[in-house]
């Protein structure tokens, strides 16, 4: 990125380019939780299905709340990592413990504890619901600072675009591969693959977001 002597913020193409992946990251979270959440807790959970779908409305509140604060924490925030990397990286970090808990541990809690999986449910949702504050908050951020230069716009929401499919789409795609050859979208072993691998997915894509705002 450099700024010009008339204070405009130009960044270079490979951060037009690579920045929009932390898009893709938190895309892919997305896709994990929004798409699958209620399935998941009604039929491998066993949790009501008014439940599952009642917290998916409370934790948009959540994230609302949590919208300001984590917002004006950034804004205090220059530290040696910057003030946008350290949201990124730990908000990725925070999503995917949660996702690979929720997902992949608490299908493990027996049956005959049944509070203890909608406590499980509600706490690492909360917990996803924070990291994905943290990273998407970056998104809408960070772009000013990265360019501020009208003439860039055009070519920004391009790798925008293409960055948000990156996530969005990788996930759709092997959505129906997984369960063709795993299990359908009712057995936790579907979850069991589809996770991890949208785990690594998101990390690969904040890796590359990184790099493109490390300047």
């Amino acid at each position: 990125m450099t700024q010009t002597n008339d204070g405009v913020n130009r960044a270079k193409m490979y951060q037009l380019a690579l920045f929009p992946m932390n898009n893709g990251a938190t895309n892919v979270y997305y896709v994990l939780i929004l798409t699958y959440i209620a399935t998941f807790g009604n039929t491998v959970l066993g949790l009501a299905t008014m439940f599952a779908s009642f917290m998916v409305t409370g934790m948009r509140l959540l994230d609302a709340f949590c919208d300001p604060i984590i917002g004006t924490i950034m804004n205090a925030t220059n530290g040696k990592f910057g003030k946008f990397r350290p949201f990124m990286v730990i908000g990725n970090i925070v999503m995917g413990f949660a996702v690979f808990m929720l997902y992949c541990i608490s299908p493990m809690i027996p049956a005959d504890q049944e509070w203890l999986r909608y406590a499980a449910f509600i706490v690492l949702y909360a917990v996803w619901t924070i990291g994905y504050t943290m990273q998407t908050s970056v998104t809408r951020s960070a772009q000013a600072v990265l360019t501020s230069d009208p003439n860039q716009r055009p070519m920004f929401t391009i790798f925008n675009t293409i960055g948000s499919m990156a996530g969005m789409g990788l996930m759709q795609v092997l959505a129906p591969i997984i369960r063709s050859n795993v299990g359908d979208y009712n057995t936790p072993d579907f979850y069991r693959v589809f996770a991890p691998l949208g785990i690594v997915i998101s990390i690969i894509l904040t890796v590359l977001a990184v790099i493109g705002i490390w300047e």
